[in-house]
This record gives C-alpha cells, structure tokens and sequence, in this order.
C-alpha cells in the first residue's frame, strides 16, 4: 500500500530549484503538511491548496522549515476567513521556540494557529520522536511517526544519523508495514543522514531519501529519492 505523500519540495536548505522539503500527507481523512519553509507558501497558493491543509507537523525552527509559516496562517485567516489551525509539535521546548517565534511576527497567536504538543486526542495516529540536538546542538526537532490499522510512516526531519527508533529492537517488525521518508546527504556532515547509513533498512521497510539535490547522488546510490515519485 503507497502512502499519499506529496512532496511540495525535497531540496536542501537552499536549493531553489527543488525547494525546502515539505510533504502534504493524507492520512486518516486528514491532510497535514510538513514544514512550511521559505519556498513552501508560494508553491502551495500556485496549486490551490492552502485551503485544503487541515493541520501542520513542524520538525524544527530553521527558516527552510518554517520560513513561510507565518504567511500561510495569515492568508487562511484574511483571506480564506478559516478557523486557527492546529499547528503540532513533538517536545515542550520546541513548541515553546516556534510559539515565540510566531508571537513576534504575528501578535496574538490564537488568532491564527493552536500551536499543540502530541500526543493529542484529536490527532491519536500521529506520534512525535524527539531527535534534539541531532540535527544540530541548539536545535530542538522531531520526527513524526503516523500509524493506521494498515501502515505507518516515519518522517524523520532534519537529523545527521538514522532516526534513532529504527535501531529499537523489534521496533521495525512492530510497525509494518513501513515506509520511511528520511533526509539524505550524499558526503558525510553532522546534520543530515549520511544515505549508506540507511541501507540496512531498505530490506525491512518502504526507505525514501529527500532534502538532496539528485544530480548529487553517486552512482553507487541504493537508496530511492522522492524526487522520481512524490513530488507534487
């Protein structure tokens, strides 16, 4: 069973032809989209979307990944006149960095977005993994694991190994099927998940790479990229 998944972009941080990583995900009759990054806005309102968004997961606060956040919640409320959207986020820290964040730029929150910390009863099938300081020291992050009666998904977010419940005992057989969406780097940094270190799993689960530039990929790459497949 394919997941709908649509990546509104798959690049890296700045990678403007690919744009910021972000995925439309239909899951249990909802729609959410993951990270809003600088180059997210602009593509959603080309493909008349925006509307269509009944919540969003943020992995983390770097600008690729809400950088047109604020822009979005805006043009639901002025524009479309919709309700505050539930905006989900996996740790208390970092539900309290995007929260000033929005505070800043926007005033009064509430007005826009109800900035929620899973798990949520509304949200039951969505569980947060917290991955702090494995993207970067500072940083606070999550992945994102999504699970019905017949599938679960593994979003990993920024991270610069595997995701770490993927080396749990027993986790991977707990939870097939499985597909996996993971960022990749083709050259080995401390930020993002070197692509080799994810091909123990491509045996056991569904393992897709994003937040790469293809043409980068070598030769040798295993590891599918949702640059063939998922882009919207």
């Amino acid at each position: 069973m394919k997941p709908a998944i649509r990546f509104v972009g798959a690049g890296g941080a700045h990678d403007l032809a690919w744009g910021n990583s972000a995925a439309l995900l239909t899951w249990e009759g909802y729609t959410f989209l993951i990270d809003c990054g600088f180059t997210v806005y602009p593509r959603l309102v080309e493909r008349g979307l925006i509307e269509k968004i009944d919540a969003i997961c943020i992995t983390h606060v770097h600008d690729d990944h809400i950088g047109s956040l604020s822009a979005l919640l805006y043009h639901r409320h002025f524009l479309s006149q919709l309700p505050p959207l539930p905006v989900l986020v996996g740790t208390a820290e970092l539900q309290a960095k995007l929260y000033t964040y929005l505070h800043f730029l926007m005033g009064f929150v509430e007005r826009f977005a109800e900035v929620i910390l899973l798990p949520a009863a509304q949200f039951a099938f969505v569980s947060a993994i917290p991955t702090s300081g494995l993207h970067m020291p500072h940083m606070p992050s999550c992945a994102y694991l999504f699970s019905s009666s017949t599938l679960h998904l593994l979003y990993s977010g920024d991270i610069g190994q595997p995701v770490p419940v993927l080396r749990e005992p027993g986790w991977v057989e707990a939870h097939q099927p499985l597909w996996v969406f993971h960022d990749v780097a083709f050259r080995r940094v401390p930020t993002h998940c070197y692509h080799e270190d994810l091909y123990p799993w491509l045996g056991q689960a569904e393992v897709w790479g994003y937040h790469c530039d293809p043409a980068q990929a070598p030769e040798s790459n295993q590891l599918p990229l949702v640059h063939t497949q998922f882009l919207l």
